[in-house]
């Protein structure tokens, strides 16, 4: 089974032969079995360098880091002035001018191929107008702020067209950030988030299916409230980066209604280093997130948790090695026989 196979198979529920890893989602490399392949945004801010993005927002980060870094300024001073707002073009050929290579890498040894293209519309709202400011603009300017976000959503609809049109069939997943969550719950109350988010990102994702591609979404914190509200408009995988805050027992409510993308805790598990603390909570996840036929992608940790979270990178190695220990797909596909339930030793769930 080849590499897009087993990640195709854990999304869509179809039994892979083992449990699939990621490559490197900052970067593009080929040491997993996705490749992320990214747009040419003029600089890659998130890898612990700052500056200015395309979209004018100022990325700064502190003395002695090496994370992602936060944002300075405000764009939009006047949420009214938001069709000023110059949107990249995604139909500028330049944006996609080492696609080719890539790709014909990716498919001589046949990877899982997934477009990483930035915030889908909640991140790259308050990145432009200011945290607190868009927080205000919800409640205070709902219908104001819903032409706002529909105007942002465009730069990622004309860029699955133009995907579609160039790169068709080529691009397996297109996966977008949007942190949701804080240590105990969505940041805006569910009703208010399912009458004005929710409909934005059924006309996204919906045309990411619509070009033969997987939905993929990352977004930190506690999220349960909205997780029902995002597989109904399309989502197929969710990255978790801090499952503990759910916690980790509770995603037993949603498997096998989506494939989670995750490692181990990075807020809390990860940077204390403890391997035995890591094997448990490895066991816990497989045994949460995963169905019978699927339901979870490992997260191979990369520079950005070694460089941006503080985990050691050891850390990366002992979690990969107890993902591949406890594989209950490689397990199944060797035992058919065992019954779940009755093993010595754990399964996931069914």
């Amino acid at each position: 089974m080849t590499s897009r196979e087993l990640v195709q198979r854990a999304i869509h529920f179809t039994g892979p032969a083992r449990l699939p890893f990621t490559g490197s989602m900052g970067e593009t490399d080929f040491s997993g079995d996705t490749v992320a392949i990214f747009p040419d945004f003029g600089t890659k801010w998130w890898l612990g360098s700052g500056g200015k993005d395309e979209w004018g927002s100022l990325w700064e980060v502190d003395p002695g880091h090496n994370d992602m870094g936060q944002v300075k300024n405000v764009v939009l001073e006047e949420l009214a002035d938001f069709a000023k707002l110059k949107i990249p073009d995604a139909s500028d050929p330049r944006r996609y001018h080492g696609w080719e290579e890539i790709l014909a890498r990716a498919e001589r040894e046949q990877k899982y191929v997934v477009v990483c293209n930035g915030p889908y519309v909640f991140e790259r709202a308050h990145f432009l107008r200011g945290f607190e400011n868009l927080l205000i603009d919800i409640l205070a300017e709902p219908e104001l702020t819903r032409q706002f976000l529909t105007r942002l959503a465009r730069y990622h609809l004309e860029t699955i067209a133009y995907i579609e049109k160039h790169f068709p069939g080529r691009i397996h997943g297109y996966r977008g950030t949007d942190d949701w969550g804080t240590q105990s719950g969505p940041i805006i109350a569910p009703e208010v988030f399912a009458a004005l988010f929710k409909p934005l990102y059924q006309e996204i994702f919906g045309r990411i299916r619509g070009a033969g591609m997987d939905v993929w979404l990352h977004s930190c914190g506690q999220i349960l409230d909205i997780l029902p509200h995002l597989i109904e408009a399309g989502v197929q995988v969710v990255n978790l980066m801090q499952p503990n805050v759910f916690p980790i027992t509770r995603l037993a409510a949603w498997r096998g209604k989506v494939c989670f993308e995750v490692c181990a805790d990075a807020q809390t598990t990860l940077p204390k280093g403890d391997s035995a603390a890591v094997a448990h909570e490895v066991q816990a996840l497989l045994d949460a997130c995963c169905a019978r036929n699927g339901g979870l992608i490992e997260v191979q940790l990369d520079r950005m948790y070694f460089e941006g979270d503080g985990v050691r990178r050891e850390m990366g190695t002992v979690c990969h090695a107890e993902y591949r220990r406890r594989d209950p797909f490689r397990s199944r596909r060797v035992r058919p026989d065992r019954v779940p339930g009755r093993n010595r030793r754990r399964r996931c769930g069914s």
